[in-house]
Protein backbone atom coordinates (compact mmCIF):
# COMPACT_ATOMS: atom_id res chain seq x y z
CA UNK A 1 0.00 0.00 0.00
CA UNK A 2 1.38 3.15 -0.85
CA UNK A 3 1.10 6.49 1.67
CA UNK A 4 0.27 9.84 -0.16
CA UNK A 5 3.27 12.29 1.49
CA UNK A 6 1.32 14.67 3.83
CA UNK A 7 2.15 18.28 3.93
CA UNK A 8 1.92 20.73 6.62
CA UNK A 9 0.29 23.92 6.37
CA UNK A 10 -2.85 25.57 4.95
CA UNK A 11 -4.72 23.91 1.98
CA UNK A 12 -3.77 26.60 -1.08
CA UNK A 13 -6.54 28.03 -2.78
CA UNK A 14 -6.07 30.19 -6.62
CA UNK A 15 -4.03 33.17 -6.11
CA UNK A 16 -6.23 36.36 -6.58
CA UNK A 17 -6.05 38.04 -10.16
CA UNK A 18 -3.27 40.40 -10.21
CA UNK A 19 -1.80 39.38 -6.79
CA UNK A 20 1.72 38.92 -6.50
CA UNK A 21 3.86 38.13 -3.80
CA UNK A 22 6.67 41.14 -5.48
CA UNK A 23 7.30 44.40 -3.06
CA UNK A 24 8.11 45.44 0.10
CA UNK A 25 6.61 43.81 3.23
CA UNK A 26 6.79 44.86 6.87
CA UNK A 27 6.88 41.49 8.86
CA UNK A 28 7.73 40.05 12.22
CA UNK A 29 11.19 39.26 10.53
CA UNK A 30 12.08 43.26 9.61
CA UNK A 31 11.38 44.30 6.20
CA UNK A 32 11.13 41.19 3.49
CA UNK A 33 11.31 42.29 -0.37
CA UNK A 34 10.31 39.92 -2.44
CA UNK A 35 10.11 38.91 -6.12
CA UNK A 36 8.21 36.81 -7.99
CA UNK A 37 8.66 34.71 -11.29
CA UNK A 38 6.05 32.76 -12.52
CA UNK A 39 5.61 30.24 -9.49
CA UNK A 40 9.26 31.19 -8.37
CA UNK A 41 9.60 33.90 -5.38
CA UNK A 42 13.24 34.83 -4.18
CA UNK A 43 14.36 38.03 -1.79
CA UNK A 44 15.81 39.25 1.03
CA UNK A 45 14.73 39.04 4.79
CA UNK A 46 16.42 41.91 6.47
CA UNK A 47 16.89 39.94 9.93
CA UNK A 48 20.29 38.36 10.79
CA UNK A 49 20.83 38.92 6.31
CA UNK A 50 18.40 36.75 5.91
CA UNK A 51 17.29 35.73 2.43
CA UNK A 52 13.92 33.21 1.13
CA UNK A 53 13.45 31.36 -1.75
CA UNK A 54 10.83 28.80 -2.33
CA UNK A 55 7.90 27.63 -4.80
CA UNK A 56 4.37 29.04 -5.30
CA UNK A 57 1.56 26.54 -4.66
CA UNK A 58 -1.90 28.82 -5.42
CA UNK A 59 -2.12 31.23 -3.15
CA UNK A 60 0.68 29.54 -0.61
CA UNK A 61 4.44 29.79 -1.07
CA UNK A 62 6.47 27.18 0.46
CA UNK A 63 10.62 28.53 0.61
CA UNK A 64 13.80 27.67 2.21
CA UNK A 65 15.34 30.14 4.64
CA UNK A 66 18.64 30.86 5.37
CA UNK A 67 20.18 33.76 7.66
CA UNK A 68 23.90 34.59 6.76
CA UNK A 69 24.86 36.11 10.37
CA UNK A 70 24.42 32.93 12.56
CA UNK A 71 24.31 30.19 9.64
CA UNK A 72 20.90 28.99 10.47
CA UNK A 73 18.75 27.64 7.88
CA UNK A 74 14.53 25.96 7.53
CA UNK A 75 11.53 25.70 5.85
CA UNK A 76 8.32 27.39 6.19
CA UNK A 77 5.01 28.84 4.26
CA UNK A 78 2.84 31.67 3.48
CA UNK A 79 -0.02 32.30 2.88
CA UNK A 80 -1.70 35.39 0.69
CA UNK A 81 -4.39 36.92 1.79
CA UNK A 82 -6.91 37.53 -0.94
CA UNK A 83 -6.82 41.18 -1.04
CA UNK A 84 -3.00 40.73 -1.68
CA UNK A 85 -2.10 42.14 1.31
CA UNK A 86 -1.11 39.94 4.14
CA UNK A 87 0.98 37.05 4.29
CA UNK A 88 0.36 34.04 7.29
CA UNK A 89 2.03 31.39 7.36
CA UNK A 90 4.72 29.16 9.66
CA UNK A 91 8.58 28.62 9.82
CA UNK A 92 10.75 25.75 11.21
CA UNK A 93 14.39 24.93 11.50
CA UNK A 94 16.30 22.82 9.46
CA UNK A 95 13.91 20.53 7.68
CA UNK A 96 10.77 21.60 9.34
CA UNK A 97 8.27 24.19 8.68
CA UNK A 98 6.56 24.77 11.55
CA UNK A 99 8.72 24.20 14.90
CA UNK A 100 10.00 27.95 14.61
CA UNK A 101 6.72 29.65 15.06
CA UNK A 102 4.63 32.25 13.28
CA UNK A 103 5.54 34.53 10.44
CA UNK A 104 3.25 36.91 9.53
CA UNK A 105 3.60 40.22 6.85
CA UNK A 106 1.72 42.89 5.66
CA UNK A 107 2.08 44.61 2.55
CA UNK A 108 4.06 48.04 2.57
CA UNK A 109 1.35 50.93 1.69
CA UNK A 110 1.40 51.79 -1.67
CA UNK A 111 2.04 47.99 -3.45
CA UNK A 112 5.05 46.10 -4.67
CA UNK A 113 7.72 48.76 -5.58
CA UNK A 114 11.51 49.03 -7.33
CA UNK A 115 14.44 48.36 -5.63
CA UNK A 116 14.76 51.98 -6.25
CA UNK A 117 12.49 52.49 -3.58
CA UNK A 118 9.75 53.75 -6.74
CA UNK A 119 6.69 52.14 -7.45
CA UNK A 120 6.46 49.07 -9.57
CA UNK A 121 5.94 49.86 -13.47
CA UNK A 122 5.30 46.40 -15.09
CA UNK A 123 5.01 42.40 -14.21
CA UNK A 124 8.68 41.67 -14.30
CA UNK A 125 10.80 41.71 -11.26
CA UNK A 126 14.37 43.52 -10.75
CA UNK A 127 16.95 40.53 -11.35
CA UNK A 128 18.81 39.81 -8.13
Amino acid sequence: MALAACQSGPRSRPLAAGVTFDGRWDSNFHEMRLHQQGKKVFGTVAYKEGSISGILEGDVLRFTWNQKENRQHGKGYLQMSPDGQKLEGRWGYDDSDEDGGRWWAERYEGGPVEESGEPATSETPPQP
